[in-house]
């Protein structure tokens, strides 16, 4: 599977709910402040089951230890 850019979507649904097609299409059938706000407005429009994601407010890097026994 390849990576999907979600670039557009975050600059302007930040610390939203959005509701996408699929995971290989990423259009935005609705969004909201609550998972069941944005849920509810895309079944109003006809897509019974999303794809839903949480928007962070803001991108945080991840640090992790590297595996030193490799």
């Amino acid at each position: 599977m390849k990576p999907i850019d979600m670039t557009k979507i975050y600059r302007k649904y930040k610390g939203k709910w959005v509701a996408i097609k699929s995971p290989t299409d990423t259009t935005v059938i609705a969004s909201g402040k609550t998972l069941h706000e944005a849920l509810t407005k895309a079944q109003k429009r006809g897509v019974k089951m999303p794809m839903m994601v949480d928007v962070p407010k803001e991108v945080l890097p991840i640090v992790g230890l590297e595996d030193s026994s490799r």
